[in-house]
């Protein structure tokens, strides 16, 4: 019976903040641009400021970028200056074009910083590209391997490539920037 019952007060989330990094260009040595995700109980999101994702250039813009965001994550507390996670979009596209395996995660991780981006301001990838990714997420969450998961669900490289892209030009132009 205690089960059912709801707690009163009610408990409070924990919130966390993570920097999380972009490289678009292979030869970069680090992130080119930044955004924050904040963790709420089980979801995360990213900030926004009116409608759109909020990215900046340097880790040290992560506190001015915190405070222009208008989402509901400007209490979670100081904005992070180190890097949780680097999405590097250039590795990540060269796995799915070449590699049989995702051994350094690069594309899984890609796939699940597009979903929270994109759900956050409520984009909807077209059908034959959610497809795609979910089903090569699943895989990807299952195994490393991926090349004979592709071959045998006839899902073209081409295909998974132009999903991806996709999403990269969705959150480019669904984005604000801090200064």
């Amino acid at each position: 019976m205690d089960e059912q019952l709801v707690a009163f007060p009610p408990k409070k989330l924990e919130r966390e903040l993570y920097l999380i990094g972009f490289r678009m260009d292979p030869g970069a040595e680090g992130a080119e641009f930044y955004t924050l995700i904040g963790s709420e109980g089980d979801g995360e999101r990213p900030i926004t400021r009116g409608g759109r994702l909020l990215f900046f250039r340097t880790p040290g813009a992560a506190g001015r970028a915190l405070a222009a965001s208008d989402n509901g994550f400007g209490d979670a507390g100081p904005a992070p200056e180190e890097l949780e996670l680097l999405c590097d979009i250039g590795a990540a596209l060269h796995v799915a074009n070449q590699e049989d395996e995702d051994g350094d995660g690069v594309l899984f991780e890609l796939i699940a910083v597009f979903d929270d981006l994109l759900r956050e301001i409520k984009l909807t990838v077209p059908g034959e590209y959610t497809a795609v990714l979910a089903a090569v997420a699943e895989r990807l969450g299952e195994s490393v391997e991926f090349a004979s998961f592709l071959a045998a669900g006839e899902i073209a490289r081409e295909r998974l490539e132009d999903a991806l892209l996709w999403c990269v030009g969705a959150v480019a132009a669904k984005s604000s920037w801090v200064e």
